[in-house]
């Protein structure tokens, strides 16, 4: 099943949402490739992800006529390549009867850089000079590329659509999937999206899969869960690029814990990778990552959380030869479900554990140990004496001040009940005894 991005992508300039005068300014750019080649040859389309910035090239191709030729700057980086592929492109003609030009559309340009990509931004700088064709350079942060770069183009900027455009998109796209809603219910998915019409569209897709209503208890998940939403998008610009730039960027612009979005990243990985090799390569770096966040946590050596954060996001997003372009449903970790299913039994461990230590003033009070010890050594030691001597397990219930759930997580044959009553009795008389000393001391002034 393709992506409702994908099926209703603009098919002309007109129908593409928001940004008005950035779409005049780039039609005026093209027309002026029919008397010749403009001063600028080249325009450089920028802005955050979701706005159409591929959508508006494709587009302009279309309504143009012209054959167009994609490619993405994060597969064609070096200066051979680029200077094969893009520069043919720019400087041969079109073999199509029916059209004059060709449109170049390369996207990702600000991922060009580094020593992996040496000369790929030389050829690219050269091929702008000399371009036959309009060429449509498209970049989500253009301002990491050179400054005499930059002035060989028209720079055209997007911003983010307003609420109201990207309403109007979801109703529409509602209406022709025939998906029964009101318009508040689309307003929140909008007012989530936060000008990423992109967003906004695989918000809508995810919610409405297998049902033709959506409700307001439906989107509950939007207005209580909104850091879930922007995982949703982290997890689709991992997963749906090869671009270690565009990757990287997912994870530092969510604002999630990276640990947080890594249990994602695992849980949907086998979902979103369909081939073996790609999956094996994936799972090879999540490892990786995982073992530097282990060094993090007992070493506390935070230097290495650029590396666990470049591997859970770049190394996967790198790990597949292609992208998948189906729709594909990410589902919540399974481990946040083990985590609520168990979370009473941990809060009771947790209970126990600190009746162990004891609790006044700083713990500690009765056994110097931590928390994990307390649990690791002394629980079997519990479940033994509960299991075997109910009369010592009273007693020691007793003395922890153990509630009968406590009990209970101890004992198997159903003797909890009985140590707790007796255990509340020795309490009982344990301070009755303690009442009859102290008052025995203040009558005799002792």
């Amino acid at each position: 099943m393709d992506t409702w991005v994908e099926k209703y992508r603009p098919k002309s300039l007109g129908e593409v949402a928001g940004n008005p005068g950035a779409i005049k300014a780039i039609a005026k750019w093209a027309g002026e490739w029919h008397e010749g080649v403009p001063e600028k040859r080249v325009v450089l389309v920028h802005g955050p992800a979701g706005v159409g910035k591929t959508s508006i090239a494709i587009a302009l191709a279309k309504k143009l006529g012209y054959d167009s030729i994609e490619l993405n700057a994060s597969d064609v980086r070096t200066y051979p390549v680029i200077n094969r592929l893009v520069g043919t492109a720019s400087r041969q003609h079109t073999l199509a009867s029916t059209a004059e030009k060709r449109i170049i559309i390369l996207d990702e340009v600000d991922g060009i850089h580094g020593k992996s990509d040496y000369g790929g931004l030389k050829a690219l700088k050269k091929l702008v000079k000399e371009t036959l064709h309009p060429m449509v350079l498209i970049a989500n942060d253009p301002w990491v590329l050179p400054r005499d770069f930059r002035s060989l183009t028209l720079m055209v900027p997007l911003k983010r659509i307003d609420q109201r455009t990207v309403l109007g998109v979801l109703k529409e796209i509602c209406t022709k999937e025939g998906i029964s809603t009101e318009e508040r219910v689309l307003k929140i998915i909008a007012v989530n999206a936060n000008g990423d019409l992109r967003s906004a569209i695989n918000d809508l897709q995810a919610l409405t899969e297998g049902r033709r209503k959506l409700t307001l208890g439906d989107i509950d998940v939007l207005t209580i869960r909104d850091s879930e939403i922007k995982i949703f998008d982290t997890l689709i610009r991992i997963f749906k690029t090869t671009s270690c730039d565009r990757a990287r960027e997912a994870i530092n612009e969510s604002g999630e814990d990276p640990d947080l979005i890594m249990k994602w990243v695992v849980e949907n990985l086998p979902r979103e990778y369909v081939e073996p090799e790609d999956l094996a390569l994936a799972y090879q770096r999540l490892s990786k990552a995982d073992m530097y966040k282990g060094r993090i946590m007992r070493r506390q050596a935070w230097r290495l959380l650029s590396y666990t954060i470049d591997l859970m996001s770049a190394g996967v997003a790198t790990a597949k030869k292609r992208k998948y372009s189906r729709y594909t449903r990410y589902q919540y970790p399974q481990v946040f479900s083990l985590y609520s299913r168990t979370k009473k039994k941990r809060a009771i461990m947790n209970s126990i554990a600190d009746k162990i230590r004891g609790r006044k003033p700083t713990f500690n009070e009765k056994v110097h140990c931590s928390k994990k010890i307390a649990i690791k050594e002394f629980f079997p030691l519990l479940e033994l004496v509960m299991n075997h001597d109910p009369a010592m397990g009273a007693g020691i219930a007793s003395e922890l001040g153990l509630e009968l759930e406590e009990i209970k997580y101890f004992t198997k044959d159903g003797n909890a009940n009985k140590i707790y009553e007796d255990s509340k009795r020795i309490t009982t008389e344990r301070l009755r005894d303690a009442w009859r000393r102290d008052r025995q001391v203040s009558l005799t002034g002792f």
